[in-house]
């Protein structure tokens, strides 16, 4: 058992050492977060970082709100999501558009579609702000990203727009996309932001109450659970905040920006005979995920994933 799957390193091109994820990769590490690279680039890193992995399989993440284009500097722009309500048929449009993101992900190495956002109606990455029309838009785009051959992650929970409302006040509003996707969700990410009515001393991604209590066991998810990215997630202590994470029912750490310090915390948490039923189930999960994602569709090469993304909405 390798603690170290459990972690995902993020990769900056032009800012994050090769050298370095290699060496992450071959201490076993789950897979990588990718940012700022172009299709090419991001198509020769996955491989490379496979090579590197002992165990011949590694899933990697795009982690977007919203659109390939944050994190793959040529990637094709897609519709907001706010704008598919414009489309014809906007739930066809929103199936469209997960699965052209799934296409051009997986033509790259990209298993993992870090989205999409239920939030109700918060800036730009939100389908609107009525919970059921929210539902149906975000099930639409994950089954198109299923249909491409991509994992999920639905997000950010509790949903932002709850942060000063009460518990019953979130029930009828800002779990209603959660308790209808749930099984469709491939994994599901907290926020990072604190709702004082449920737990006003942590972080949603930091909250035994939320994760463990509100999540798990009120509303009965029984998935996997992804951090937020570490590196965007305002903890001072990264170290000390993934193991806090883990304890709290969080299984998958995200971009560390010290990821080698990290994969040290929590094998040293795993040598002192803690979280071992946890890490046993997230590299579970692990093997299920790469399982699925194998026996999708083959991908497509690069340039016709991104032809078919450019053409797909002109129509």
């Amino acid at each position: 058992m390798k603690p170290a799957r459990i972690v995902f390193p993020g990769f900056w091109f032009g800012e994050s050492s090769l050298q370095e994820a290699q060496e992450l990769a071959r201490r076993g590490v789950g897979g990588f977060c990718v940012y700022g690279g172009t299709a090419e680039e991001t198509h020769d890193f996955t491989r490379r970082m496979t090579e590197a992995s002992p165990y011949g399989r590694l899933l990697f993440c795009a982690d977007i709100d919203e659109d390939l284009s944050e994190i793959v500097t040529d990637a094709p722009a897609l519709p907001s999501n706010s704008s598919l309500k414009n489309c014809p048929l906007p739930q066809d449009g929103a199936y469209r558009k997960g699965n052209l993101l799934a296409r051009m992900a997986r033509s790259m190495g990209l298993d993992w579609v870090l989205a999409p956002v239920v939030d109700l109606g918060y800036a730009a990455p939100a389908f609107g702000d009525v919970p059921l029309s929210v539902t149906h838009l975000a099930g639409d785009f994950i089954a198109g990203l299923s249909n491409g051959g991509a994992l999920n992650c639905i997000k950010y929970f509790p949903g932002v727009s709850g942060v000063l409302k009460t518990l019953a006040q979130m029930e009828d509003a800002e779990f209603v996309p959660y308790k209808h996707i749930f099984r469709r969700a491939d994994a599901i990410m907290p926020s990072d932001m604190i709702f004082p009515n449920i737990d006003n001393d942590n972080q949603a991604m930091l909250s035994d109450k939320m994760i463990k209590g509100l999540l798990k066991k009120r509303l009965n998810y029984k998935g996997c659970v992804v951090s937020f990215p570490l590196f965007k997630g305002r903890v001072r202590y990264e170290d000390a905040s993934a193991v806090k994470m883990l304890h709290s029912g969080v299984e998958n750490i995200l971009a560390p920006k010290d990821a080698a310090s990290v994969v040290d915390a929590v094998e040293r948490e795993a040598d002192k005979g803690f979280l071992l039923d946890e890490i046993i189930h997230a590299v579970s999960n692990h093997e299920m995920f790469i399982s699925k994602v194998a026996v999708g569709p083959e991908p497509m090469d690069i340039r016709d994933a991104f032809s078919m993304a450019e053409s797909c909405f002109k129509k």
